[in-house]
């Protein structure tokens, strides 16, 4: 079977499915974190509430997981915004770089599989050493903050709390967490104790399990083309973590699992209210 050769007017169209795709995809969990935050809210009301904060934690997880298919869904806006620089140039333009990079590398991990397409087609644009470059995120050349959104984590307490708190607000449920207890999750120095956020980047198992059977379990990356798409699928190592560059005033490194817009300093404010 030969290559899979880049087609512009494919990729077109796959951009298009995709923007579609991900904003179904954000109005469905938005839908579900909505239903989820009533049964939190009903939770605190009959006062369980170890149980609402484990409910809580998957709730943070996906609001994550939502921003992070906002921003893909506006690198693909922007790459059909500037496709005349993918038709045009061999080279990846230092303009839609940081798009491409991003889609490529998050593509394996989101369920949206029109990012799959999308991806396919830019390796094969682009070639196989621009998509390595992008897989093992060289150079810092896919967006930071997007590699922390696609991540698990244990839930920051703090963060968690100011969750709870806002959802009581929003279902007029009347709880309060103890001031003392959040006074002590504030003074916790993370940089000294092993209790120290953890996270770990999402599996790609596509990529797992071409490498187990590349050669008989050879771990070179090299091209396969799979059967069912006829698509180029790379090969490649467990991605690099993002470096917390900022601490805060308690000389604390951020919250993995703090949504960057929700704060300057690195503490949770209230997440967004929801009417009943």
């Amino acid at each position: 079977m030969p290559p899979y050769t880049f087609n512009p007017n494919r990729l077109k169209i796959h951009l298009k499915l995709a923007v579609n795709r991900l904003k179904l995809a954000q109005q469905k969990k938005n839908v579900l974190n909505k239903q989820a935050r009533k049964d939190i809210a009903a939770l605190l009301e009959n006062s369980k509430e170890e149980s609402a904060k484990i409910r809580v934690e998957g709730i943070i997880r996906e609001d994550y997981y939502i921003e992070a298919l906002e921003m893909l869904e506006l690198y693909c806006e922007l790459l059909l915004a500037r496709f005349g620089l993918i038709e045009q140039m061999k080279q990846c333009d230092p303009s839609i770089s940081e798009a491409v990079n991003t889609l490529i590398y998050a593509a394996p991990r989101s369920e949206i599989k029109e990012l799959s397409l999308v991806r396919d087609q830019l390796i094969a644009k682009f070639g196989k050493e621009f998509a390595l470059n992008a897989i093992e995120n060289k150079n810092n050349c896919v967006n930071e903050k997007l590699i922390q959104k696609l991540m698990f984590s244990a839930a920051d307490p703090y963060l968690v709390n100011s969750y709870l708190e806002e959802i009581a607000k929003s279902y007029n449920v009347n709880w309060k967490m103890d001031p003392s207890v959040n006074d002590s999750l504030l003074g916790i120095d993370y940089l000294n104790t092993t209790n120290k956020p953890e996270f770990t980047a999402l599996p790609d198992m596509e990529l797992l399990l071409s490498m187990n059977n590349d050669h008989g379990g050879n771990n070179k990356s090299s091209p396969i083309i799979s059967s069912d798409s006829d698509c180029l699928v790379l090969d490649a190592p467990a991605p690099q973590l993002p470096k917390n560059k900022k601490k805060d005033k308690l000389d604390r490194p951020p919250s993995p699992l703090l949504p960057h817009d929700f704060s300057q300093n690195d503490f949770a404010t209230p997440p967004p209210t929801y009417s009943t």
